[in-house]
């Protein structure tokens, strides 16, 4: 597996979801290694029986910036230095890839996210002849679209032996053309059994609101602005009984927080990071789940929306945009309620009638768990990666 991000230490959230496939392709019988980018956080210990940890090192380790926090597109917007850092990431990427499928001669290279990783898998698979696989996440699909990196993702679609998108949004996206095969649907999925093992007591002592949860990226894509300008719409006595919480670190954080203030909301709370151990508990605590989702100014969107399955599996209603493949995960009015991105007033209207509602809320959330169980679980994600590395493996024989 070829990634840009992946958890540095046992506690880190950073595409949480490749750990989880990982370690569910490792409990498969599948020798697993991963290759991902060096970070002062990395921690060289084991992180998971049968999975082999590589990190690739682009500068002095003290300097490394470029990946990780709030994502390489949203670091480089903020930083406009960190451009000079992109050669350095490239080539090391290429070369450690290189030297490393040398050495261990691996079936099959898995390139997560078609540029940059994808591009680097296809060169070494064919330096190497190993066969690639690449997997469309969402960011590099929805963006990424001048005319070279466009090129440079239909090369790669064209000349990998199979490519996988997490949902049919993502892999339209993509771009279609006769010579690019035709894209497998696989999403990423969700560990059920830890999100519903939540234990809400000690949270709620020391809440007794009703508890309004988001869990993410605090970057543009992720709407979190909506969301409190909807949370400041709600009718006085709501916003009382109820309080704003925040999981997550990112750009835009300072900036949310002023927010908060200049709309004089007192019931919110900035979490920050939350390990991934913990956060079932906070699913558990929480009234409503809100993925406030929208496209933004570079065209990034949510590719599937991952946090929505941990939501599903934690048996907390749901309120969602309609970006993206977000969609293609939430059913309106049925696995939870979908409202126009960039809508404050109506994300308002519907947290209003979920708080209000404990009925619909219990139906969406009995549908949602039917719906994740059957499609989202792990064991059947890994095996359908299996079957397609499989395929790929014996189409070179």
């Amino acid at each position: 597996m070829l990634t840009s991000s992946y958890p540095r230490n046992g506690s880190d959230n950073s595409s949480v979801f490749l750990r989880y496939l990982a370690t569910s392709l490792a409990q498969q019988q599948v020798d697993v290694h991963v290759l991902a980018p060096d970070h002062p956080l990395v921690d060289n210990t084991e992180l998971d029986t049968g999975v082999k940890n590589h990190w690739f090192q682009y500068l002095p380790k003290q300097w490394q910036r470029l990946a990780y926090g709030s994502g390489i597109l949203p670091n480089l917007k903020r930083n406009k230095l960190l451009y000079l850092q992109v050669p350095f990431f490239l080539t090391a990427m290429f070369i450690s890839l290189f030297f490393l499928c040398r050495k261990i001669k691996p079936d099959v290279i898995h390139a997560h996210w078609i540029i940059p990783q994808g591009f680097i898998a296809i060169i070494v698979g064919k330096l190497l002849k190993i066969p690639v696989i690449a997997t469309a996440h969402g960011g590099d699909a929805f963006s990424l679209n001048t005319n070279l990196l466009g090129r440079l993702k239909g090369f790669t679609l064209k000349h990998c032996h199979a490519w996988t998108s997490n949902t049919s949004a993502t892999a339209n996206a993509c771009g279609q053309s006769s010579d690019i095969p035709k894209p497998i649907i696989i999403p990423m999925g969700v560990d059920i059994e830890h999100f519903q093992s939540g234990n809400s007591a000690k949270l709620l002592e020391q809440e007794n609101k009703k508890i309004i949860l988001f869990v993410g990226r605090l970057v543009e894509k992720k709407g979190v602005k909506y969301l409190i300008k909807a949370f400041s719409k709600l009718p006085l006595e709501t916003q009382n009984t109820s309080v704003l919480w925040i999981i997550g670190d990112g750009d835009e954080r300072m900036e949310l927080e002023q927010q908060a203030k200049q709309l004089s909301i007192t019931n919110i709370k900035f979490w920050g990071q939350i390990q991934n151990e913990q956060l079932p508990d906070y699913y558990a605590a929480a009234s409503i789940f809100v993925a406030p989702s929208v496209i933004d100014s570079k065209g990034d969107t949510e590719g599937q929306g991952v946090i929505l399955l941990e939501a599903m599996a934690s048996k907390t209603p749901i309120i969602a945009t309609t970006v993206g493949g977000i969609p293609e995960v939430i059913s309106h009015k049925e696995t939870g309620l979908l409202v126009p991105p960039n809508n404050s007033a109506e994300l308002s209207t519907a947290l209003k009638s979920i708080l209000n509602n404990n009925d619909i809320a219990n139906e969406y959330i009995e549908k949602a768990l039917i719906r994740v169980n059957e499609d989202f679980s792990w064991e059947n994600i890994t095996q359908k990666f299996i079957i397609a590395f499989k395929n790929v493996i014996s189409s070179k024989l």
